[in-house]
This record gives structure tokens, sequence and C-alpha cells, in this order.
């Protein structure tokens, strides 16, 4: 059976410091739920929880309270509306929720790519697509060697933007197959899904191709996805199903590829 899109694992409100949409409150995002006919999704503010102590200075909206202010969150008997954070890794690998913390959340969401904040997810600004490269799959490593409660724990946008400059495939590129299948096997092992949100328009098939191989792997090795648009405002969540329809067709997804909360 074919991988059904009825559910969105990362979605930001106006709690997240970065979302500037006065509109992405918790009921426009639950009417999205309900005229797309998603039947689980999940709020994931930015957080880093006050109880982790970090060398990077993290913004004081990311806070516990700030975050938990959203609740409780409006509910429908058609949608389960699931509680959860995005928690960042700072540059000396260190997630942003502690274990105590964890036990809050129905689902947390953890980036590996962030890497645009010099400072706090990397020591200094990273310079060439090579050291992106390399930063990236560190981090990722880094990230798998922690004990976390991977059943409820997803890895954010791997191919995002974030990266190095919007330059995404030229970083992937660089990345070898041997690595990549060592990474996602780890994952598969560990449980931890695997979100899908990368644009699915292409500006060529070199690009469409250096961009799914990750995913390819990942499938590949046994590894379950989640869908995750990552709205930061009211805007991204329209076109948001569709784009989930045409990953799901590219990667050639089955319910049996499905994480689940």
């Amino acid at each position: 059976m074919r991988f059904v899109a009825d559910h969105d694992f990362h979605i930001h409100s106006t709690i997240s410091p970065c979302c500037h949409d006065e509109n992405q409150t918790p009921e426009a995002i639950l009417n999205y739920a309900k005229e797309n006919n998603l039947s689980k999704i999940c709020l994931t503010n930015h957080l880093w929880d006050e109880n982790v102590r970090s060398e990077a200075q993290w913004h004081e909206g990311q806070r516990f309270g700030c975050v938990s202010s959203a609740l409780p969150l409006p509910q429908d008997s058609q949608v389960r509306f699931l509680f959860g954070a995005e928690a960042d890794m700072d540059y000396n690998f260190v997630v942003g929720v502690s274990k105590e913390r964890y036990d809050a959340f129905d689902f947390v969401v953890i980036p590996t790519t962030h890497m645009h904040l010099a400072g706090n997810t990397v020591r200094t600004k990273i310079t060439t697509p090579e050291e992106a490269a390399e930063i990236w799959q560190q981090r990722f490593r880094e990230l798998l060697k922690k004990s976390l409660p991977w059943h409820k724990t997803g890895i954010a946008h791997l191919t995002c933007g974030h990266i190095f400059k919007g330059r995404t495939a030229e970083v992937i590129s660089l990345i070898e197959n041997e690595s990549l299948y060592n990474l996602f096997s780890d994952c598969a092992q560990k449980g931890v899904g695997i979100e899908l949100n990368m644009k699915s328009l292409f500006s060529s098939e070199e690009e469409k191709n250096i961009l799914l191989r990750p995913y390819y792997i990942a499938k590949d090795c046994g590894c379950k996805f989640y869908l995750g648009s990552d709205a930061h405002k009211r805007e991204a969540l329209i076109g948001a199903k569709e784009n989930f329809e045409r990953i799901i067709t590219l990667l050639d997804l089955e319910e049996s590829d499905k994480f689940i909360l």
C-alpha cells in the first residue's frame, strides 16, 4: 500500500522566535490539518531547555516556559494534535533538551543541518562546501552517539539550505555513499524517524538525483520516514500536502516505510 500523507510532524507557531506570522496559531494549524485530511500533526517550536548548559547563546524565546505556553493545544475528533519541539545541537554536540524534559513531549525533532548559526551550532562560519560536507557528517555521527528515546525522535530536514549558503546539492554531492550507508544503517537500528520535507521541484535532473540520494540510501537501509513541513507561516502550509505527495511518489514509499508515533 502506498505511503499515506496523513500527518505533519514538524510545524512552528508564533511562539518560535523565527516565526513572523501572527496568524500562525495552533487553531490555524489545526484547520490546515482538517482541510488536508491529516489525522496527526505536531507542534514543534524551537527549544533550548534551560536545564541544559551550553557555551552558545540561545534565544530566551526558546525556553521551555515559552514553548509550553502553547498548551493546551486545540483538539478535534478527526485530528490528534501532538505537543513537540525542535531542539538544536550546539557546536560541542550538546542537544538542547534534557532527559527529564523529554517526557513532556510527544515528539522531538533535532536538526543536524542548522549550520548557518556560527557561534551556536558551529563554532565559526563555514567557508567552503568541503568544510560543510565534513561538518554535516560529523554532526550527524555525534547525534547518533546520544542516548535518546529514539522512538519519539526525528532527524529534521537533512537536505535544507542552511547547510551552506543554499548550495545544498553541492555539499551533498561531496559525501560518499559509504558514509551515508553507515549513518542511515545506524538510524535504522536505533529506530529514529527521518524527516521528508525537501523541495520536490528541482532546478535540474542532476540536482534531483543528488538531493534524493540520501533518502534512497536511507530507504535501502530500512529507515522509517515521517512528513514535516517545517512551516513557520500559514503561507507555507498551503502547498505542503501537495509537496508531501510528490516526495512520496519520487521515493516510491509504502506504508511499511512510515515512522509511527
